[in-house]
C-alpha cells in the first residue's frame, strides 16, 4: 500500500499516525546496531519508516540495505529521504535516476 493511501486510511479511521525517521549508518556496527532499533520499533506499529539518504555522508547501497531489510524482514512501509541540501546537482540527479 502506498504511504498516502495508509495517511489517508488513517485519518478517515480518525485515529493519529505516525512514522520514524532512521539515517543509514556508516559502519557495521552502525548497521546492526540500527536494525535492532527498527525492529524493536516496528512493534509501536507506525505507518512506515524514513530511512534518509545521504545524510552525513552515508553511503547509498547502506540506504538501500536498510530500506530492503525494513520491508522484508520486519514487513514496514518504508521510504527513502533524499537529502539535497550541500549537494551537487549531478549527485541529486544520480540519485533520482
Amino acid at each position: 500500500m502506498k504511504i498516502i493511501d495508509k495517511i489517508i486510511k488513517s485519518q478517515e479511521e480518525g485515529h493519529p499516525f505516525f512514522s520514524f525517521e532512521y539515517f543509514s549508518p556508516k559502519t557495521a556496527q552502525g548497521m546492526v546496531n540500527l536494525h535492532d532499533r527498527i525492529e524493536r520499533m516496528c512493534y509501536l506499529g507506525p505507518e512506515f519508516i524514513d530511512i534518509t539518504w545521504g545524510a552525513g555522508g552515508s553511503r547509498p547501497a547502506a540506504t538501500l540495505e536498510v530500506v530492503s531489510n525494513a520491508q522484508k524482514v520486519y514487513g514496514v512501509e518504508t521510504c527513502m529521504h533524499l537529502i539535497c541540501t550541500n549537494n551537487p546537482t549531478e549527485k541529486i540527479d544520480k540519485a533520482l535516476s
